[in-house]
């Protein structure tokens, strides 16, 4: 299963495309750790990031299995918070949501 996801992200961040990208740490291309900050911002450990659109924008954080319970994520602050303030993302491919990087 992990070698599966590592291939899926790994195509997906080539340009590749997938039907269902689920990224093994639910983490941008950067390194920017998503499901940390949607577990730290909205006080769940059962958070996680996942994509719901092919662009860099599609990142929600979401409450288990519940796709009702989906919400934002601030990628400037997913940045802050794991290597320090001030936290900027940013990305090289609007349509790759795993591109974004913390500067």
């Amino acid at each position: 299963m992990k070698n599966s996801l590592q291939k899926l992200a790994a195509a997906t961040a080539l340009g590749l495309g997938c039907v269902v990208c689920l990224p093994e740490s639910a983490s941008a291309g950067g390194g920017v750790d998503i499901s940390g900050w949607c577990q730290t911002y909205y006080g769940s450990p059962y958070f996680h990031g996942v994509v719901v659109s092919n662009n860099v924008y599609g990142w929600r954080c979401q409450y288990g299995t519940d796709a009702a319970a989906r919400f934002n994520v601030d990628m400037n602050a997913a940045c802050a918070r794991q290597y320090g303030n001030p936290g900027t993302a940013r990305f090289t491919d609007y349509n790759n949501p795993y591109s974004w990087y913390c500067v």
